[in-house]
This record gives structure tokens, sequence and C-alpha cells, in this order.
């Protein structure tokens, strides 16, 4: 296979990350009396399951990083999911939370001493925990994220993390981005999906590590959809294009994956999410490349972008790949040079419900919106619910990321310090 260099592919590769299934069983048995210390670990936690599964799953991703890398793809990340935590982390009622506190702190020592900057603990599963845990573990470690499932038509979850949502985005010193760890996702989003905040394992086979793959891909889609002229040629242009170039990615990783062995684990590639995900670039927005397309006449907001996206989502879906997560297009408001200008521009704007309507035919949901810092929490359990019943209505897995910003007002412009974030106007609910 000849080299393909992320200069001519037209993406790089936004993630490589790895599963897990943890359990209380796993950490070392004298956790209540160790002493944590971020970078130093004793040698009961060095000789722990837990560590030996983290570490195993970080030197999978490193070895599928490397050969990516010899072959001239650029990885921008590595990443590792588990189970919810409330199934390995002391949640029970009438904990006083000092051992899950403790339960965490170690798996971010463990993480940090292996340089793992992104760890995904899995999801919330009921009002209380989605009103408790992400307020307590969030602020512990930036390195950090988790989620909440919640099911259509569940108002008191969806207020439950509403709620939470604003609480977090009042957390002193992080100006309300702790909201970019933590997302509300439909009960419909499956497990092994490689993007975060939503990312998780399922339960079953705590031996075997998975491991699945997510791009960025502005560019390829860019150039994909300037050779449309009509909806059917996204499903042999473009398509023909996008299978054409990831083809040998997804070659590479599964025979690193398949080539990989580690004593006491079964490894398994999972697939990859063929969304289309943009970067912080002018050439690699989403937002525009759907505005490239002759039938969008009145761009992002306007008629024919549903018709685009539905006809993209299901090219994507058909691709000829083992695929897993969301597999959409992903508008991402902060973090899409193009959807941010037009939202911070004094032309057409586009709004919430605009977004939720796209999501109706493809991917992610409504995500990385700022909205106002006195937003009602019935606004946020309102997007919540309509998006959560989409996710059910549909089968298809959609999340909500959105971000409260402190001392903001809708239409005020955001001040975002993030390398990962682009700047916009405040939105209105």
């Amino acid at each position: 296979m000849s080299t393909i260099h992320t200069s001519s592919c037209g993406y790089k590769v936004r993630v490589i990350c790895s599963f897990i299934v943890l359990s209380s069983s796993d950490f070392p048995k004298d956790i209540g009396s160790l002493e944590i210390t971020d970078g130093i670990l004793s040698p009961s936690v060095k000789s722990s399951t837990i560590y030996s599964k983290i570490s195993a799953a970080n030197d999978l991703n490193l070895a599928v990083k490397k050969d990516m890398e010899e072959k001239g793809y650029e990885v921008q990340t590595t990443r590792i999911a588990t189970n919810s935590f409330t199934e390995y982390c002391d949640t029970s009622d009438t904990s006083d939370d000092a051992l899950l506190t403790s339960q965490i702190s170690l798996i971010d020592a463990i993480i940090s001493s292996l340089s793992i900057h992104f760890f995904s603990l899995g999801p919330c599963k009921t009002i209380l925990q989605t009103s408790k845990y992400p307020l307590l573990i969030l602020p512990l470690s930036p390195r950090l994220s988790l989620s909440s499932t919640i099911a259509a038509c569940d108002l008191l979850h969806a207020q439950a993390s509403a709620r939470t949502i604003i609480q977090l985005s009042k957390v002193p010193s992080t100006n309300g981005l702790l909201n970019f760890r933590y997302c509300a996702q439909s009960t419909t989003s499956l497990p092994h999906a490689p993007f975060f905040p939503s990312a998780y394992s399922e339960s079953a086979r705590p031996s075997t590590i998975r491991l699945a793959i997510g791009l960025e891909n502005g560019f390829l889609a860019n150039e994909g959809l300037a050779l449309c002229e009509t909806l059917d040629d996204i499903g042999t242009k473009f398509r023909d294009l996008y299978s054409e170039r990831v083809a040998p990615l997804v070659e590479v990783t599964s025979k690193v994956v398949q080539g990989f062995e580690r004593e006491g684990y079964t490894l398994e590639y999972v697939g990859i999410d063929t969304s289309l995900n943009p970067s912080l670039d002018k050439g690699g927005s989403i937002g525009s490349a759907l505005e490239s397309l002759p039938f969008v006449p009145s761009g992002i907001g306007g008629v024919g972008v549903m018709a685009a996206a539905a006809a993209i989502t299901t090219t994507i879906q058909s691709l000829p790949f083992t695929l897993t997560g969301y597999c959409g297009i992903m508008l991402p408001v902060c973090e899409d040079y193009r959807l941010s200008e037009i939202q911070a521009g004094e032309g057409r704007k586009y709004t919430v419900s605009h977004l939720m309507n796209v999501s109706s035919v493809c991917g992610v949901g409504v995500d990385t919106v700022p909205i106002p810092k006195d937003v009602r929490f019935e606004e946020v359990a309102g997007v919540i619910l309509d998006i959560c019943g989409l996710a059910a209505r549909w089968n298809k897995p959609l999340s909500v990321r959105m971000f409260p910003v402190p001392d903001l007002g809708e239409g005020e412009m955001t001040g975002f310090d993030s390398p990962y974030l682009c700047n916009t106007k405040v939105f209105s609910l």
C-alpha cells in the first residue's frame, strides 16, 4: 500500500479511541488508604487490574497511532472510554462520596502518568446521578468527560440535565467551559462511538479492548461536495471519493489491531465513525461545504439543507467499512469556522430549531451552541427533550452540548480562550 499524506487525503485522524470495561474489583484493595499524587503511582496501583486495562488500551492506541503516522497520516488525539462509571465506582445512596472521589482521582493519576489527555467515564443513567456527579467529577480534572443518557419524554431527567448544564457554567475560573466535557444524549446512542463526550463502552466482555476511529474531514467534504451538481451525485461522485480516500486508513487500523497482542486481553476493531466533522480552519468547514451545493441556494438555515444532509447521511452510512458511532453530519457551531461566522455576522442567521431540523435527517444533534447566562432550565430541558424525542422516533444517536456563557446575553460575542473553539454570538432559545 502506498503512503498517503494528510495534505492529499483531505482529512486528519481526529481520534483513536480504545474502549475498556471496568469493575469495582479492578481497583487496588487499599484504595481507601492510598495517598494519591498526580504522576506518582504506588506499587499496588501499578499491579492493579485497572492500571493493566488502562495501560493496555493506551499501548494499543499508541501502536495504531505510530503505524498511521509512519504512513503519513496526521493523528490529533488518542483517547480511552469506559462503561458507565456508575458500574465500577461507589455511587451507593449511603455513600459520602469519599470513596468515589478516591476512585476517580486514582483513574486521573493513572492517565496522567501515561500522558492520556482524554478519558470518558461513560454516562450517568438516573436523575440523581445526573444531578450530582458531573458537578462533582468534572472540576477534578481537565482530562475527564462524561454524559447522561436520557429517554424520550423523560421530563424530570431532562430537567435535571438542564440544571446541571447551567450549574456547570457557573463553576468559577472555567469560563463556562466545563460543558465542553459534558453532554446529554439519547438512550438510542450506542456504545463505541469515538467522539467525546458521548463515548462509552458496553459492559460485556471485560477482557476485551475495542478500538474505533473518527476523522476531521472538512477539507475532504468540501472537495467531494464541490463535485456534486445534483443530489444523485452525492451518492456517486462524493461516495466514490470518500471511499477511495478513507479505505487505506481503515485497512491500516484494522491490521494493527488484529496484529496487536497483550496477554489476558482480546483486541477488537469496532469500526470508523464516518461522520463529516469540521476543522477550525476556513477550508475545513462543513457549513461551507453545504453552502457550496447548487441546491442549497440560501445557505445554512435555508431551503435545500435538509435534502443535502439526508443524501450525505445516507451516503456515508452506506460506505463499505465497519461503521460505528454517529455516521452523520456534525454541525458544532463553535467548532466550525463558517457556522460561527454566520452567527456572528449581520446577515441572515440560523437558529437552534434549524439545527434540530437538520438533526432529524442526520446527526449529531445540537452541539457547542453558546446560550445566554440567564437561560431558564426549562428552555434547556426543552431542547434536550426535542433531541431525545427525535432520536427515539427515528432510532438514531443524537446529543445536546450547550454552553451557557457567563456574563453574556443573547446576541453578544463570546470570548472563548480555547484552541478547540471558534467565537460567535450567543443564541437565543
